[in-house]
C-alpha cells in the first residue's frame, strides 16, 4: 500500500534538522543520504544511519495509508525549512516518487525503495539503565573540548573514554579525553541503579558519537542508557540513538596522575585569569598560542609575542608563597579549560618548570585538567 500521511511542519523540520549530521556524508552509499520514513497508525518513524551512528525519531502524524519509503534527507529538510505552511502532506506515487503538498506549493520528489536501506542495529534493552540527562550533559561539556582531532596519529584519542567506578561506597561515571598535550577528567556521582550499566574495560565513544549524545540530551530530563560490547544505546519514548564504539586502547593516564603533587598550590580568580588570557592570546602566534607565565609570591605575569604585530603583558594577583616559576604553555588550552570549570577561585598545581600543570576547583569536585608545558 502506498504511504500517505499528513504531519506538522514544525515537528517534522525539527526531527530532520537533528539528523542532518548523520546523513549527507561524502563517499558513502547513496541510500545513506536518505531518511527512511515508516507510516504507522498515528505516527511516522524517521530513521537515518551512516553505519556508525543510527537515529530513529517518532513524530505524531495523521496516517491515511501505512507504508515505508526513503527520501533524500537534505532536500526534504530544505523543503520543510522553506515551507510556510502549518502541515505537510506526503502521498507516494508510482516508482517511489512522492507528491508533497505544503500550503500552495506542490513538489514531486524521487525516493528509493526501503529494501536497500541498511538494517537498524539490534540492541539489548534488558541491560539499559535509567539516567538523568544532566549527568551525561555535564560529562560531555566538561571534557569534549580536549578530544584529539581526526588527524591525530593515535586514533583512539579521537574518542572519549567512559568508566564506571566505585569510591567510598559511591558510584561514579567518569569521562576522560586527551589530545596528547592535555588531559581532562570529569566524574559525576550516579544512582546505585547505574551499577547495572555494562561498561567495558575500555569503552571508547568516538567524537561524532559524543556530539550526537550531547544533542540527544537536549530538552530531555532522563532516558534509558546502555553500553554493549560494540555499541552505546540511548532511548526514550520517541528517540533511539545507537553509536558504534571505537576499538582500541586509551593511553595509560593513571601514571601521570600519580606523579602530580598538590604541594605549593596557586589560587587565582577564575574569571580574572580567563579575561587576562584572552587579552594575551591576541598577541600569540596562530599555530601554538604560546605564552609565558612568570609566577612569584602573590603575583602572576602573562606575556606573549607575535612577530607581525608586537607583544602583550598582563599582571594578575594570586595566592602563592613558594619558589618563583617561569613557564611556557599553550594559552588556548587554559582558556578552554577555564570556560568549562566551575567556581570563582581555581587551584593550579605545578611541581616544577618542566612538569604538567593541574587545574582543579573546590566548587567543581569531579573536574580535573592537566596541561603539558611548552618550551619558549
Amino acid at each position: 500500500m502506498s504511504l500517505h500521511f499528513n504531519v506538522n511542519r514544525e515537528a517534522f523540520l525539527k526531527a530532520l534538522a537533528s539528523q542532518q549530521n548523520i546523513t549527507n556524508k561524502k563517499g558513502t552509499l547513496a541510500i545513506l543520504d536518505n531518511v527512511m520514513i515508516e507510516g504507522e497508525t498515528d505516527k511516522i518513524i524517521l530513521t537515518v544511519t551512516d553505519l556508525e551512528i543510527g537515529l530513529k525519531l517518532v513524530i505524531p502524524a495523521e496516517v491515511m495509508n501505512t507504508g515505508v519509503l526513503t527520501l533524500p534527507s537534505k532536500k526534504l529538510f530544505e523543503l520543510a525549512r522553506e515551507s510556510g505552511s502549518t502541515d505537510i502532506t506526503f502521498q507516494e506515487q508510482e516508482n517511489h516518487w512522492v507528491e508533497i503538498i505544503a500550503g500552495s506549493s506542490v513538489y514531486r520528489l524521487a525516493g528509493m525503495t526501503a529494501e536497500e536501506f541498511p538494517q537498524f542495529p539490534i540492541y539489548d534493552e534488558e541491560h539499559m539503565v535509567h539516567i538523568e540527562s544532566e549527568i551525561l550533559t555535564d560529562l560531555v561539556d566538561k571534557t569534549s573540548f580536549s578530544m584529539a582531532l581526526d588527524k591525530e596519529n593515535m586514533f583512539t584519542l579521537t574518542a572519549s573514554l567512559l568508566q564506571k567506578i566505585t569510591k567510598n561506597d559511591q558510584l561514579f561515571l567518569k569521562m576522560i579525553t586527551s589530545d596528547g598535550h592535555r588531559l581532562t577528567i570529569m566524574s559525576k556521582e550516579v544512582d546505585k541503579s547505574v551499577e547495572n550499566l555494562m561498561v567495558q574495560p575500555t569503552t571508547l565513544i568516538p567524537r561524532r558519537g559524543i556530539q550526537e549524545i550531547r544533542k540527544f540530551c537536549e530538552n530531555k530530563t532522563s532516558f534509558s542508557f546502555g553500553i554493549e560490547p560494540k555499541q552505546a544505546v540511548l532511548k526514550n519514548e520517541d528517540s533511539l540513538l545507537i553509536i558504534r564504539l571505537m576499538e582500541g586502547d586509551f593511553p595509560d593516564f593513571q601514571g601521570l596522575l600519580n606523579m602530580l603533587s598538590k604541594d605549593n598550590p596557586i589560587y587565582i580568580d577564575r574569571l580574572r585569569f580567563l579575561e587576562g588570557l584572552k587579552r594575551i592570546n591576541l598577541f600569540t602566534e596562530d599555530l601554538f598560542h604560546a605564552i609565558k607565565i612568570d609566577i612569584k609570591e602573590n603575583n602572576m605575569i602573562l606575556t606573549s609575542q607575535n612577530a607581525d604585530f608586537g607583544s602583550a603583558k598582563d599582571e594578575l594577583p594570586i595566592e602563592y608563597s613558594s619558589k618563583p616559576l617561569s613557564l611556557g604553555f599553550n594559552c588556548r588550552y587554559f582558556i578552554e579549560t577555564l570556560q568549562v570549570i566551575e567556581g570563582s577561585t581555581i587551584t593550579i598545581s605545578i611541581n616544577s618548570e618542566e612538569s604538567p600543570c593541574m587545574i582543579t576547583s573546590k566548587e567543581d569536585e569531579g573536574f580535573l585538567s592537566i596541561i603539558m608545558p611548552m618550551k619558549i
